[in-house]
C-alpha cells in the first residue's frame, strides 16, 4: 500500500507542474489531464518516401502481416479465457496478468527500468511508424506523427486521414490496422532468435563462452550485501568452478546453508579469493549468496566494457518479451485498440445487416474487455507481491 501512495504522489505532482506549465508551451503540445501530446509533420516525408517507393512490396508484407494479427488475436483471446477460467477453477495452474507499473508491478532498480524502457521506445515508434508506411502504401495520407504521454507511459503515434481511412477499402483498412502489432510480433520473433543464437551477436565482441558469473545487482539484507560488488566476477565457489546459472545452483546445493567457503573473484580486472558465509535460501532448502546474476563472457578487447554482453542479451530479452506481449494485446477485440477495428472489419464483411454487425462488434468487444479486466483485476488479488523484473 505504501508502494501505491508514493507512486501516486508522484503522479498527481508531476501531472500538476505540467497542467500549470501548459500555457507556456508552444502550439504543437497538446495538453489534458495525465495525456500530453506533441504533433509534428516533420517525418512525415520519410514516411511517404519509404510507404510510395515499395508500395506493390508492402501490399503483399501487411496482407501477410493482416493474416498474422488475425491469428494473434484468436490466440490471445484464447490464451487470457483459458487463464481467467483457471482463476476460478484451477487457481494453481493460473498466471498473473498484469500491467508493467513502475515501483508497484515492475521493479525501481537501475536494469529493470532501463530494459523496460528502452525496449518500449523502440516497439512503440515501430508500431506507429509500420501504420504510417501501411498508410501511405495504401494512398492514405497522413496528417501529423508524435509523441505521447499517458499518466506514465511514454508512447508515439502517427495520424492517418481519417475520410481517406473510411473511404478505403475493407482490406486496405485491416492492412493499415495490423501493421503495427505484425511489426511488434515479428520483431519480437527476430529478437527470440537472435537470443537462442547469442553466440553470433556477442562474437565481434566477446567470447561467447562463459567463464564465471557476473553479479548484476545485490539484494538488500542478504550474505553478499557489503561484501560482494556490482559487477564481480565469481570464477569459482570452494574449488568448483561456476560460469552458469546451473553450475552456480549445483555447486550451493553441495554446501549447507550458513557454511563459510572461499570464493575466486574477478574485481576490476584482479582476481581475489575472499572467505564468504553463505545463508539460508528464503524459497527452498539450499545455501543462498544474495544475487542477481549473468553469465559472463569475456571481452576481445580491453576497451570493451565487461558488462557489455549483459545490456546486449538483457535488452534483446526484454524487447522478445515485451514486443510480443504488446503486439498480442494491441490485437484484443477491446475498444480502443488495433484488435477492435480489425474485428470489425471482419464482423461487417460476415454480416450484410448492418444492425446485426454492430450487435455481434458490441458483443465481442465488451465480452474481451470484461475478460482483460478480470484477468488484472483478480491477478492483484491472487498474486499481491508480483513483480516483474
Amino acid at each position: 500500500m505504501e508502494s501505491w501512495t508514493i507512486f501516486l504522489a508522484i503522479l498527481l505532482a508531476l501531472w500538476s507542474l505540467i497542467l500549470l506549465s501548459k500555457q507556456f508551451m508552444p502550439k504543437s503540445f497538446e495538453v489534458h489531464p495525465f495525456l500530453i501530446m506533441w504533433r509534428t509533420t516533420r517525418f512525415n516525408s520519410l514516411i511517404d518516401r519509404i510507404g510510395r517507393r515499395l508500395s506493390p512490396f508492402w501490399r503483399v508484407f501487411w496482407t501477410l502481416g493482416s493474416a498474422i494479427s488475425v491469428g494473434a488475436m484468436v490466440y490471445i483471446t484464447y490464451i487470457l479465457g483459458r487463464n481467467l477460467f483457471y482463476i476460478f477453477f484451477q487457481t494453481e495452474s493460473a498466471s498473473p496478468v498484469s500491467p508493467l507499473i513502475p515501483g508497484i508491478t515492475l521493479s525501481l532498480n537501475f536494469n529493470t527500468l532501463f530494459f523496460f524502457g528502452v525496449s518500449l521506445a523502440i516497439i512503440i515508434v515501430f508500431h506507429e511508424f509500420s501504420h504510417g508506411v501501411a498508410a501511405r502504401a495504401e494512398n492514405v495520407g497522413i496528417k501529423s506523427t508524435g509523441l505521447l504521454l499517458l499518466a506514465v507511459i511514454p508512447g508515439a503515434f502517427v495520424e492517418p486521414d481519417e475520410e481517406d481511412l473510411k473511404k478505403a477499402k475493407r482490406s486496405t483498412q485491416a492492412r493499415v490496422f495490423s501493421a503495427g502489432s505484425t511489426c511488434n510480433i515479428l520483431m519480437g520473433i527476430l529478437a527470440l532468435f537472435l537470443l537462442t543464437n547469442s553466440g553470433i551477436v556477442l562474437a565481434p565482441l566477446y567470447h561467447t563462452e562463459p567463464s564465471g558469473i557476473q553479479i548484476t545487482e545485490i539484494v538488500p539484507g542478504s550474505p553478499a550485501d557489503g561484501i560482494l560488488r556490482n559487477w564481480d566476477i565469481i570464477k569459482s565457489i570452494n574449488g568448483f568452478p561456476v560460469n552458469d546459472s546451473v553450475s552456480l545452483s549445483s555447486v550451493l546445493s553441495m554446501i549447507p546453508p550458513n557454511s563459510t567457503v572461499p570464493f575466486v573473484l574477478s574485481r576490476e580486472g584482479s582476481e581475489i579469493m575472499i572467505n564468504f558465509t553463505l545463508g539460508q535460501s528464503p524459497t527452498r532448502n539450499s545455501s543462498y549468496i544474495g544475487i542477481n546474476s549473468f553469465s559472463y563472457y569475456e571481452p576481445r578487447a580491453p576497451f570493451i566494457p565487461p558488462m557489455g554482453s549483459f545490456y546486449i542479451l538483457g535488452l534483446l530479452s526484454w524487447f522478445y518479451l515485451l514486443s510480443i506481449n504488446i503486439g498480442l494485446i494491441n490485437m484484443m477485440p477491446v475498444v480502443a485498440l488495433d484488435g477492435d477495428k480489425l474485428a470489425t472489419i471482419i464482423i461487417n464483411s460476415i454480416f450484410r445487416n448492418e444492425k446485426r454487425a454492430s450487435q455481434a462488434t458490441n458483443i465481442l468487444r465488451w465480452s474481451c474487455l470484461l475478460i482483460l479486466l478480470l484477468n488484472i483485476s483478480m491477478s492483484f488479488v491472487l498474486f499481491p507481491s508480483f513483480k516483474f523484473g
